[in-house]
């Protein structure tokens, strides 16, 4: 059996005298994709922060491609093909669409993808490469965050909220993207305060409280488990 892509082994972050993950330990095979779901303040942002390499881990260990990277800054992992979509998008409203997916190529120059691939995987994208990222709804706008990671050639992506005050509509749209980035042989952690759609779209699911891994397994089974469902899950 092959090694897992990516594994957390017993992490903890801290800031400061709060402890916001205590010892959580994930992993994802090549191509997979898991779901970390939770309330808000559960952990779950933290744990992609570990992983990314924006904060360093009080304890515990981060393994990508089977190398300790716990130590590497952020802009190595990226190098290495570890690439966060970070919560709010964080994009540049004053740049073009195609401006900003050229910032995405900045670390990867050698091995990112042209941009006429990411207008082909996000035609919308496309129709407005030559309007200011400001210019785009808000489901664009994440579109244009994921495009921008996806062209700097991830093998692994971490999605931190992507469907965060999004409307019913652009969420499966959002999703649908989610699905084509998997096509196209990606790794995928899924960190998503909805959870029933989080667990519909992965294979394998982690149940974050206060800092705390409480559930976990393959996601279909989360989705049937009476306790997930009335904490976190609620009733359709």
């Amino acid at each position: 059996m092959s090694s897992p892509i990516l594994s957390v082994e017993s992490v903890h972050v801290s800031y400061g005298r709060v402890e916001a993950v205590r010892g959580v330990s994930v992993e994802v095979d090549e191509g997979g994709l898991i779901a970390l779901v939770g309330a808000n303040g559960a952990g779950k942002s933290s744990v992609l922060a570990a992983v990314s390499g924006l904060v360093r881990p009080k304890a515990g260990k981060v393994l990508f491609d089977g190398r300790d990277v716990t130590r590497w800054p952020a802009h190595r992992r990226v190098g290495a093909g570890l690439v966060l979509v970070p919560e709010g998008r964080q994009i540049l409203g004053t740049l073009t669409v195609a401006e900003n997916l050229r910032l995405g190529a900045h670390r990867r120059r050698r091995q990112a993808a042209p941009i006429e691939d990411m207008f082909e995987l996000f035609p919308v994208l496309a129709e407005r490469r030559n309007l200011p990222a400001s210019a785009l709804s808000g489901g664009e706008q994440q579109m244009l965050a994921i495009a921008r990671a996806m062209i700097a050639r991830p093998r692994v992506m971490l999605l931190d909220e992507p469907s965060m005050g999004l409307a019913p509509k652009m969420v499966d749209e959002v999703f649908t993207v989610i699905e084509k980035i998997r096509a196209t042989g990606v790794t995928v952690v899924l960190v998503e305060q909805n959870a029933r759609r989080a667990l519909r779209a992965a294979e394998h699911g982690y149940v974050l409280d206060t800092g705390e891994i409480t559930h976990s397994g393959p996601a279909k089974e989360l989705l049937d488990n009476p306790r997930v469902v009335e904490a976190y899950l609620g009733a359709e």
